[in-house]
């Protein structure tokens, strides 16, 4: 190695939740503590027909894809013939389930095919676990873990926590449009839950990231497709309010409350916060994270099952492959905002949380939530403990600064030709 810097082009996916959490906030992270050693270019769509600029680089780390699928092994082979590093950066398995809004798309459009193909091109795949790296090691050997992390130095995580306006524990979901099947694993134990007289008025389910934004796709007789924007009582979250309501059970007590809600408008309402359940609308990327202020207990229900028809019509089940290799960052948000975690005990949630210690592991669907809901309602000391032991495990693992600096002895080691699976002992090691 020289004393030049090293020169890396990062290229996002997007400009969303994973465009920043993947490679914009570590782009930025390693110019601000590591600029001595790198000179980092963000790049959302660079020119690969332009190959002088791309040559340029010691290594193009990018999410997914880079350029068009029809040109990727003509363009990978000139840039790896100039010494360019290529390597490919994945969050979540490129097949999604068969419950998944993007099911259809991702399958008409091969686009798992076209994820794999990236990856077997590659030089190098970083992804989240080494769960998710025992699956990407199928077509890519050289697999390096490199974890979500937050930047604590954030406005939004530096947040004070809002007071509670009442004596109930406050439980919370904070999650995308995409969790319907998920959250269809809580209406046993949200129905147990309302129904117990014993915890009347001692909790407050809080809903975050309501959005009636989205449209709708109509297929005519024809095959013809037209398009929509959602009417605001179409949106998939009236139907997640519907789970953790208990379909209004106990809001329609409050007529004028439930009026509101049903109107489905942006605004305040008066005391909202004292009703036994709340709505909070979607808030941009850079302030999401307030909606942990808002709660004392966090719930990460998925669905470990996919059930799938085959070319033939049968229905076959099998293991959700898209949420055994989800990330981590639910862990991470809520050990950094000091909230107790109940989640499934399946994929990260199984590795990382140790049940009854650093959250609650629930294997049972039909009571299982209901159960560890209850426990956490009625005995604020252990909540206010899992909560505790999750930040301890949480808060220096997972801060930016700390994951960026391995980030940057990758880059490195990597142009040392150093072996990449030896790179990910070190790194799980440290």
């Amino acid at each position: 190695m020289t004393d030049k810097k090293i020169k890396v082009l990062i290229v996002p996916s997007d400009a969303q939740g994973v465009g920043h959490f993947r490679s914009i906030w570590p782009a930025q992270a390693l110019t601000t503590h590591f600029g001595e050693d790198f000179d980092v270019e963000i790049n959302l769509s660079p020119n690969m027909e332009n190959m002088q600029y791309m040559k340029q680089f010691d290594i193009i780390h990018f999410h997914r894809h880079l350029g068009p699928i029809e040109t990727i092994d003509k363009n990978f082979a000139e840039l790896k013939a100039a010494g360019v590093t290529l390597i490919m950066d994945i969050d979540d398995f490129w097949e999604p389930p068969t419950t998944h809004p993007l099911y259809q798309i991702v399958k008409s459009e091969k686009l798992g095919e076209k994820i794999i193909k990236t990856m077997q091109l590659s030089d190098y795949v970083t992804t989240t676990t080494d769960i998710f790296a025992n699956e990407i090691a199928k077509y890519n050997k050289n697999v390096i873990i490199m974890p979500n992390a937050l930047n604590m130095d954030d406005k939004m995580w530096k947040s004070e926590v809002t007071p509670n306006q009442t004596d109930r524990c406050r439980l919370s979901w904070i999650g995308g449009s995409s969790h319907f099947h998920d959250l269809k694993l809580l209406e046993p134990s949200m129905n147990a839950l309302y129904r117990n007289k014993e915890l009347e008025d001692k909790f407050q389910m809080i809903m975050c990231g309501f959005d009636i934004r989205g449209s709708i796709t109509e297929i005519k007789p024809d095959g013809s497709r037209t398009t929509r924007a959602i009417l605001p009582h179409e949106t998939i979250w009236m139907k997640f309010e519907e789970i953790f309501t208990n379909k209004y059970s106990d809001v329609q007590k409050d007529e004028e409350y439930f009026k509101w809600l049903n109107k489905i408008k942006k605004e305040e309402y008066p005391d909202q916060y004292k009703k036994s359940y709340v709505r909070r609308w979607t808030l941009p990327l850079t302030q999401y994270g307030k909606h942990y202020d808002y709660c004392d207990v966090c719930l990460a229900p998925i669905d470990s099952i996919d059930e799938y028809r085959t070319d033939k019509g049968q229905m076959i089940k099998r293991i959700n492959k898209f949420n055994e290799v989800k990330s981590e960052l639910k862990i991470i948000e809520a050990g950094m905002k000091k909230k107790c975690l109940i989640a499934q005990d399946f994929g990260i949630y199984s590795k990382l949380i140790e049940n009854g210690k650093t959250g609650i592991l629930i294997k049972d669907n039909k009571d299982g939530w209901y159960k560890a809901i209850k426990k956490v309602i009625l005995d604020p000391a252990y909540r206010q403990e899992l909560a505790d032991n999750l930040h301890e495990y949480v808060k220096d693992k997972y801060e930016l600064k700390i994951v960026t600096a391995n980030r940057a002895i990758v880059y490195k080691n990597i142009l040392e030709n150093k072996n990449a699976l030896v790179l990910t002992t070190e790194l799980e090691n440290k």
